[in-house]
């Protein structure tokens, strides 16, 4: 013979409470366990960011606890949610696949194989501007990816290190589910080359890999990988604390790739545009040598090539409007 459950009581003054309750209505008791809004991790009453993937815990604003999936309080709403903090703040985590974005100071530089080791297709050097972006501190992980996509295409599982054999328009289309994840008050993207270059030189700097010259202390590669990738951010950052920006896996860029791209004017904010499906991947990989891992080192793939060594980094721009 079933027995009826006992009825629900707070713990806190053994009024009656109702299971799907978050609070006694009595004494204000929390009746539910507290939880990440972005990857249900639990937290404590008195954090602000949670320990797993950095999302806020709390509205910027009103300083009101965020409920699990909830991206913007529901009290302020989107549009008292803005962007000024983002744009001066050196760091910014999203709040949905806990992407840490790293802010890159506008500038100009000189673009292509400075230190003359490399191929016709890195020069004539040229002189390029670029307004302020957000570039992703690391490579996107399997562990992000899943947030967004529910296969793991990877063939070295692991949620820390990057997702691989991911293709040009999977990685295109990552972006914009993010983008759309954030009601568009942020706008992610793959990084144009000269974004993705400039970067990779800390800023512009006269650096043969990302960070220096120091192969083995910056980069997994061919010499040091055990053949396969490893998890991000376990080598030295370079200038900007960007890591594994030479070597562990290929990065698409948003170019079309042509061999005599640096033959036109940089200009500023340059993109490259072309009848060829082929795109522009930077880096290097686990499985190549120290040359292919130079900030200035240029490759290409067709657009729906994918394998284990080719990954991606996001960029980040806040929306003028708001969303």
């Amino acid at each position: 013979m079933s027995q009826t459950p006992p009825p629900s009581v707070c713990p806190g003054c053994h009024e009656p409470v109702q299971s799907h309750w978050r609070i006694c209505p009595m004494c204000e008791t929390r009746l539910q366990a507290l939880v990440c809004p972005a990857c249900a991790e639990p937290v404590k009453e008195n954090w602000k960011r949670c320990p797993n993937c950095e999302a806020p815990l709390l509205c910027p604003h009103c300083r009101r606890r965020l409920a699990r999936g909830q991206t913007t309080c529901p009290q302020c709403g989107p549009q008292e949610q803005s962007i000024e903090p983002v744009q001066a703040a050196a760091h910014f985590t999203d709040a949905i696949c806990g992407i840490e974005m790293v802010r890159v100071p506008g500038g100009c530089f000189q673009m292509g194989d400075t230190f003359g080791q490399g191929m016709p297709t890195e020069q004539p050097v040229r002189a390029v501007t670029l307004d302020d972006y957000y570039m992703g501190r690391f490579v996107v992980t399997q562990g992000q990816w899943l947030r967004l996509v529910p296969e793991n295409p990877s063939r070295h599982v692991d949620p820390k290190r990057p997702v691989e054999q991911v293709d040009w328009e999977q990685a295109v289309a990552f972006a914009r589910h993010l983008t759309e994840a954030h009601q568009g008050r942020y706008r992610f993207d793959l990084p144009s080359e000269a974004q993705w270059e400039y970067a990779a030189r800390s800023g512009g700097k006269q650096e043969l890999y990302a960070g220096g010259d120091r192969i083995d202390a910056l980069a997994w590669y061919e010499a040091n990988s055990q053949g396969q990738t490893q998890p991000v951010g376990t080598k030295a950052p370079n200038g900007l604390e960007l890591y594994d920006m030479s070597g562990n896996v290929w990065e698409w860029c948003r170019d079309h790739f042509v061999e005599d791209a640096y033959s036109r004017p940089g200009g500023r904010n340059p993109v490259v545009t072309a009848k060829t499906p082929d795109r522009v991947i930077r880096g290097g990989s686990w499985h190549l040598d120290a040359w292919s891992a130079r900030c200035a080192r240029r490759f290409s793939c067709p657009q729906d090539f994918f394998g284990p060594g080719l990954g991606f980094r996001l960029v980040m721009t806040p929306s003028p409007s708001g969303g």
